[in-house]
Parts: C-alpha cells; structure tokens; sequence
C-alpha cells in the first residue's frame, strides 16, 4: 500500500480509496491511499440467521484502520 504520489505504473487491480474506517471502528483518519490487489484481506461474516456476507478491506498503512471496500472485482472475493 503507498500513498498516492507520482509513480509508477501498477501491475494487477489498484483503487485509490481513502481510509474511513468500517463496522465498530470507525474513526479513519482520512488518508488518500492507492490499495493494490495484494494489500486485500477477504473477511466473511455469518449473522445470528446463518446469512454469511463476503466482503473486502485493507488496513492503513498510516494508522492501522480497517475501511472496506465497497466494489472490487469479484475474482478477489474468492481468495
């Protein structure tokens, strides 16, 4: 994970997104970051009615924060 500079050209899916903070954390602290495919942690979550939910997030580089994503390509769900 870098943050967003002039640089060099990315190889595999990059977002820029900034850090917000998800769930009960909240509290990002607004960092611009360029979050590359290999910066992607795939969590899931199954509710009290057995409904489990796949989602992505990365964790910030400048703060520790966990933000989800709300759109990535579906290949990287299935890691």
């Amino acid at each position: 994970m870098k943050v967003l500079v002039q640089g060099r050209q990315q190889q595999g899916w990059t977002t820029e997104a900034t850090c917000k903070g998800s769930w009960s954390e909240g509290g990002g602290c607004g960092a611009k970051l360029l979050v590359e495919e290999r910066d992607i942690e795939v969590k899931r979550h199954t509710d009290y009615t057995g409904d489990t939910e796949t989602f992505a997030q990365f964790t910030c580089m400048a703060c520790g924060v966990a933000t989800v994503l709300k759109s990535v390509p579906p290949r990287l769900l299935r890691k």
